[in-house]
This record gives structure tokens, sequence and C-alpha cells, in this order.
């Protein structure tokens, strides 16, 4: 893992630098298709206004000779609207004579009011006039006159079927109707074709001044009529730069995002390696430690009985200590046997527990006494005392309870380091009972109790590699307190010892005990 993990953050970086080196290519190339999509789309928006204007145009201004002078003539331009037409007009040219008449936009037939209007269509039919004149030929095509900005004229020649002019037909587009013509046409358009995108659309001569917070339009000349007009467009909330970079940053938090995900999935699996190669040692350590534990009071069991067997020991103060010795070792080997099974157990979560009302000071006064053999031999004086009120009966597990104790007697002795004097005392308090076991010896690191309880570990100091142990005392201690409602506090001090202290609750529907007063119940030596 100490090279695996930088070679792995090695190249999550060298492709966390060519994602950013790659998403800053593509914000530039981002501004170019961004302002590239407006002009294709604003292009597309004029050619369907040239269109319209055209078509509407056509239809309108395409008149045969013999309606010019009939009077039907406003039926025609009602029945052929054009977008932002203010005034309709036909000319009929016979000989040297001119007969031209004006039509409201709705084909009302109306005589000329406005002095400028008139010169601009003079001024827009005389070519075609002098055509007639020198009785040239023509097509019928539409023609443009915006020399006059406020009365832009479409006209079309009116031919016979000699293809020569005989008059001509036209429309006065009114400026402000226009503007706003082709600005609905634009937004009804772009609407339609890109409802997502929400755009501010000008029509005008001036746009290219027109910019809203440094945000300048996009522009298309028109190409039919109003050529000296343009329509811009630009995005509503902003600029291609700006989207450009909003895309940069949310693919780059994506990105980073992904890294660290992806980090933080290594560092899970490197811990969980790390872990599970702890566990790893601290099993093997486990079946060490426990093949020790094992081997040793069988060695003793199986060198007294041997002994017995042989007769060589006749006196019957040696029978009975030998015996003793037998009986306490089988003790040994029971308790360690019982915390493997209650272990696996618990690991399988098939544990039960049989609560029954137990006298608590009766309880640990016999496990007390049970653990007196072992005691005795080893020079060990245990001091039990209860404090404050006798405690009320406690539904608990009595096996459970009293292999909790004496996992933590066998914890006593073993890391004694001379100290040969234990405490045990049960305390009652109006909501819990205290069961506190203290001895006087190494003590425990601070940076090490909160791990204590952790299966098959154990604390890492040089006696420890002197005294064997299977690691799973203070895991069932945990649990068994745990299960009983309860929990166990350390209070401990690096030379000084230790003290390991079961809490139960006492239920609220328990009577309370007579009261003790603080005095020694009993002592072993």
């Amino acid at each position: 893992m100490i090279w695996f993990l930088p070679v792995v953050i090695a190249a999550l970086a060298a492709l966390l630098f060519m994602q950013y080196r790659f998403l800053r290519t593509l914000e530039q190339k981002s501004v170019s298709a961004e302002r590239n999509w407006q002009r294709n789309a604003i292009e597309g928006v004029t050619h369907e206004v040239e269109r319209r204007y055209r078509e509407a145009a056509t239809k309108a201004l395409t008149v045969a000779p013999a309606q010019l002078g009939s009077e039907d003539l406003g039926a025609h331009f009602r029945a052929h609207p054009v977008p932002a037409a203010r005034t309709f007009f036909a000319m009929k040219f016979d000989e040297g004579h001119v007969e031209t008449r004006y039509f409201t936009a709705k084909g009302v037939e109306q005589k000329p009011e406005v002095w400028n209007e008139l010169e601009a269509v003079k001024l827009s039919t005389m070519g075609w006039h002098m055509a007639h004149k020198w009785g040239r030929v023509a097509k019928p095509e539409l023609q443009v006159d915006e020399r006059d900005p406020k009365n832009r004229i479409i006209v079309q020649p009116v031919v016979d079927e000699s293809m020569h002019v005989v008059g001509v037909a036209g429309v006065v587009l009114d400026e402000k109707l226009a503007r706003k013509n082709i600005t609905q046409i634009a937004a009804t358009l772009f609407k339609a074709r890109h409802p997502r995108r929400a755009m501010n659309l000008r029509v005008g001569n001036d746009i290219s001044r027109a910019s809203a917070l440094g945000q300048a339009y996009i522009t298309q000349p028109l190409g039919f009529v109003f050529t000296s007009w343009r329509v811009g467009i630009r995005d509503a909330c902003t600029s291609p730069e700006e989207l450009a970079a909003t895309n940069f940053r949310h693919n780059m938090m994506w990105t980073g995002g992904a890294f660290v995900v992806l980090v933080g999935a290594m560092g899970l699996a490197a811990g969980a390696v790390a872990r599970q190669s702890r566990l790893s040692q601290m099993k093997s350590d486990f079946v060490s430690n426990v093949s020790h534990e094992l081997r040793t009071p069988l060695s003793s069991i199986r060198v007294f009985g041997e002994y017995m067997r042989l007769g060589r020991v006749t006196k019957p103060e040696k029978i009975q200590e030998y015996g003793e010795y037998i009986e306490a070792e089988s003790r040994r080997l029971t308790q360690l046997i019982n915390n493997i099974l209650d272990f696996s157990k618990i690991e399988s979560a098939e544990k039960q527990y049989r609560f029954c009302s137990t006298d608590v000071l009766e309880l640990v006064e016999q496990t007390v006494t049970g653990f007196e053999m072992p005691l005795r031999d080893s020079g060990v004086t245990v001091a039990f005392t209860a404090k404050g009120r006798r405690p009320p009966l406690l539904q608990l597990d009595k096996d459970a309870i009293a292999q909790v104790l004496m996992n933590l007697f066998d914890n006593a002795v073993k890391y004694s380091n001379g100290r040969k004097d234990l405490e045990v005392s049960v305390e009652t308090a109006p909501t819990e009972v205290r069961i506190a076991v203290r001895d006087h010896g190494i003590g425990i690191p601070a940076a090490e109790r909160k791990k204590i309880f952790e299966k098959f570990y154990r604390v890492g100091s040089g006696l420890v590699h002197d005294v064997k142990g299977s690691g799973l005392g203070l895991s069932i201690v945990a649990h068994v307190a745990k299960a009983h409602g309860g929990h166990v506090e350390v209070e401990s001090e690096v030379g000084e010892g230790s003290t390991f202290t079961i809490v139960l609750p006492v239920t609220p529907t328990a009577e309370p005990g007579t009261a003790l007063g603080d005095h020694i119940l009993g002592a072993g030596s």
C-alpha cells in the first residue's frame, strides 16, 4: 500500500490536470460555438422574415392588367395583406395618361393625403413610366425603393402578354409597424425553434451601439426590405463568455468531486486493508496466546494426574493439594473456553441471556469466593466492600455477570506487576448499581483506554508480551454490560493501577434495599 497509493494518486492527479486543460480548451471553443450558434439562429430568423415579406408582397402585387382599373382591386389587396403595409397603390399607363389609385392596408380605396408619400411613390415608379413610353419589356419581379427611409416602397411592374410594361402595383410600408412586426415574427420563430433559450431581440439600425452590462448583440442585416436595419440577438441572462465559464466551473466541480470520491474510496480501501491486516495479526496472536493458555493448565493437570495415578503421592495433604491445583487449573480452562464460546456466539449474534431476579451483592461475593483459590496461590489479597444501601434485586444473567467479574479479576491478577492487593466494591445509587474492581498494577495509557474493549486488542506495553491472554475478556465484558442495559467505565493511571466499573441500571419497579453502610463484607488472602 505504501507504494501503491502514491502511484494511483499521481495517476489521478495527472488525469485531473489533463481534464483541466481539456476543459479550458473546451471553454474557449464553447465561446466561439455559442457565438456561431447565435449567428446561425439570427441568420435563420432574418431569412424567414425576408421570405415572409417577399411571399406576401409577391401575392399582393401580382396584378393582371385588367385589374388595374377594375372595382375588385381593393378586394385583391384585402385578400393578400402585407405585414406593416400602410398604403397600396396601382398605376395604369395608357398612352401619355397615368391613372393612379390608392388603397388602405385593408383594401379600401382612398385619396392620397400625405405629400411625402406621394413624392416617394412618384419617384419609385418613374422608371417604369419611362419603360412604358419607350415600349420596353420587363419581368414582373419585385423591386425595393428605400431612398426615403420614412416611405419604403415595394413595387412590381404589371406586364401584358408581350411582356411590355402597362402599369405598376406597389405597397408603402410603415416604419413603426414594420419594426414591431419583424420583432414579433423573430420572437415567435425563435421561441418555436429554441423554446428553452431566453433571448433578447432588437430590430433597428443602431443595434451595434446597444449592449447590456457590456454584452453586445449578435446582429444580421435584413436582405430584402429595410436593408439598413439589423436584427440583433443576445442571451437574456449571460454572455457567451459567462456561459462558457459557468460550464467550465460545473465540469470542474463534477471532475473535482469525482477525484475526491476516488481518493476517498482509495483511503477507505487502504484503511480497510490496514484494519484487515491488523485484525489478521490480532487473530494470529490470539491463536498463539490461546494455545499457550490451554497448554499450560493442561500440562499441569496431566503432570499432577500422572503423579497421582502412579501412586507417587501418598500423603493425604499432598493429594489434597494436587487436587486443589487440578481443580484451579480446570476452572481456568473452563473460563477460557467459556470466553471463546461466548465470543463466537456474540460474533454470530446467537448469544442469548437468561435473566432472573438476582441479588447482586450475593452474586459478587460468591464469585470472589470462587476465585479465592488462584488468588491465594498467587499471594493476592482482595478486599470486598459494599457502600450505601443493599442493592435491590436486578434482572440479570448470573452466569454472564459472574464471567464478567472473573475476567476482570483475571486481568487484575495478570497485570498486578507485584502489587498483590485488589479491591472489589458494590455501590448502590437511586438509579444504578456500580460494581468496581480496582488493582494497583501497571495501569493503562490514556490513548489505549478506548481500544481495550475491541476484540483481540491488547495494550502495547512491555508487560503484555510477557503475559499471555486471548484479548477477548474485556470485549466480552463490554458486550455483557451493554446487553444488561449498562456500560463499563475505566479509570487508570500508568504505574498506579486501574479501576473497571460495571454500571447496571436499576429499574423503576425495583424495591430499594436496606442500608449497609461502608464496611468490609469479606476478604481473601
